[in-house]
């Protein structure tokens, strides 16, 4: 299974913070909720896109977030600015996941950093970001 988007697939984005937007809880029956959070730090300019299962799903800037729903099973993520880190778990059904999506500049090229989070960790990185809003260019 690829974790990227297929490059014949490629997607573009513009993205920016939704400051009039909060956190959903809500769920969907039969479904896993992701919360895809980057935190501020440097590279703030950089656009971090996730695919999940081969399918780009949404890009973050520094500082914002967006959810997304899965169903159960085994999902491979990928995050992608100008290098890849992949993260592999399970999602069931009705729970909640957080996934940080570092971006840490090293010398010619950030690298990235995907982290399933724990429940406190998680809403505590939720509450310092804001919900974006993106859209295919």
């Amino acid at each position: 299974m690829m974790a990227c988007g297929a490059p014949e697939k490629e997607v573009n984005y513009t993205v920016s913070a939704d400051v009039n937007a909060r956190p959903s809880s809500a769920q969907i029956t039969g479904k896993a909720l992701i919360y895809i959070v980057r935190p501020r730090h440097a590279m703030t300019s950089f656009q971090s896109k996730v695919a999940v299962d081969g399918e780009w799903k949404g890009v973050n800037l520094a500082g914002t977030y967006f959810m997304l729903t899965l169903d159960p099973g085994l999902h491979y993520f990928c995050s992608e600015t100008k290098s890849r880190s992949l993260l592999i778990f399970t999602a069931e059904a009705g729970k909640t996941y957080y996934v940080e999506q570092q971006v840490v500049f090293k010398p010619h090229s950030p690298v990235h950093n995907l982290f399933l989070l724990n429940e406190a960790d998680g809403k505590s990185l939720l509450a310092q970001a804001t919900p974006n809003v993106w859209k295919v260019q």
